[in-house]
């Protein structure tokens, strides 16, 4: 961990400063704060990389101070990890209504701290690269959002979906659809045995992808106060600001996004079909090759055999010349011996007549796979 990463704990617990302190000082730079108030005044002069606050505080709270700091533009991209002492599905909703990223809860041990951290750390990384390209799709959706209604935008996120190739792609352009609609959320999708929340803030943030595990097996579509939540097999899209003032637009608002949820769904199923054919294809390629590897191999081994065999014989037919020079034996015995001798001989050369006709078809057989292999 770099030196310059820098952590602001808050705490009014002195003994929890100082063990925080005593995790952390040799991993990066560590300013502590009893209270809100002394770390506002600090900000003045100096950003962290990072903020660790109590979530009960005396004046201001945890959760009100992570609010004012993701309502300041210097300051709202700095990862909030809170520390509390409950830990419920209630108490991760409430820090991530105010705009923290993860969550520890007491009593803590070092590893938790530092992983923590770490991940803050590549929380702080991942915003980087995505802020990028979402502030470049939101420049473009506000100069072609005049000419755009509703049921355009769906139009359009269909015709995109299409051409999408990974499950990260139909992820930003789920996030890019919210845009255009005014809305934020985040979307969690599932595909592989593999998931992945993503939203504005980052990829995989523990808090927004503890409470998207949770709401996933409440329904297919819901709402809660001004969320609006749609669960699919592969797809979960929470939008965290439905415009419920306005029931008509919300309502027209909420048909749009579960189309574009459903198809997203669907598309992500074809991409997992997709990404199975070709290891399937990869695993019959394999074959094949090793099927004709086989045949190959067989051949090689019969033209041995068959060589060997005719040499066999050859040898054999010598042998019996020369044996019978030296025995003395009637010419009828010679010629019943002889007479066996070739009967015995012409049938292994008709055994051998039957392979090459075996080999010969597997030879066709390995050329037709060689065909096939190339052809697909």
């Amino acid at each position: 961990m770099s030196e310059a990463f820098r952590v602001f704990v808050v705490d009014d617990d002195f003994f929890v400063l100082e063990l925080i302190n005593g995790i952390l000082e040799t991993e990066c730079v560590v300013e502590t704060f009893a209270s809100a108030e002394e770390c506002l005044a600090r900000l003045g002069t100096q950003k962290p990389d990072m903020f660790l606050l109590d979530v009960r505080l005396p004046g201001m709270d945890g959760y009100v101070f992570c609010r004012q700091i993701k309502d300041d533009p210097r300051l709202r991209r700095i990862p909030v990890t809170f520390i509390s002492g409950h830990d419920t599905i209630e108490a991760r909703l409430k820090g991530y209504d105010a705009g923290g990223e993860d969550f520890i809860v007491k009593p803590f041990a070092a590893e938790e701290v530092l992983r923590k951290v770490h991940v803050a750390q590549q929380i702080a990384h991942g915003q980087r690269s995505l802020t990028l390209q979402l502030e470049d799709a939101e420049l473009l959706s506000s100069l072609v959002m005049a000419n755009m209604d509703e049921y355009a935008i769906l139009v359009r996120f269909m015709r995109e979906l299409i051409v999408w190739e990974s499950d990260r792609e139909v992820a930003t352009g789920v996030l890019e659809m919210l845009q255009r609609y005014r809305l934020a959320g985040v979307v969690q999708t599932r595909i592989a045995q593999s998931a992945h929340t993503l939203s504005a803030q980052g990829i995989n943030l523990p808090l927004e992808t503890s409470v998207l595990e949770h709401v996933r097996g409440m329904g297919r579509i819901f709402e809660f106060r001004s969320r609006s939540v749609h669960n699919f097999e592969r797809l979960t899209l929470m939008i965290n600001n439905m415009p419920v003032h306005d029931p008509e637009g919300c309502g027209r608002l909420r048909d749009h996004l579960c189309i574009a949820a459903e198809c997203a769904d669907s598309r992500l199923k074809a991409l997992e079909i997709e990404e199975r054919n070709r290891r399937n294809q990869s695993g019959i390629h394999e074959a094949i090759e090793h099927i004709g590897a086989s045949i190959s191999h067989a051949r090689s081994n019969y033209l041995h055999n068959r060589t060997a065999c005719t040499e066999l014989l050859i040898a054999l037919d010598r042998n019996f010349a020369r044996v019978f020079a030296h025995l003395e034996m009637s010419n009828s015995d010679e010629l019943t011996l002889t007479d066996l001798v070739s009967s015995f001989s012409k049938d292994l050369l008709k055994l051998l007549d039957g392979g090459e006709e075996t080999q010969q078809a597997m030879e066709e057989l390995g050329q037709h796979l060689r065909l096939l292999n190339r052809s697909s």
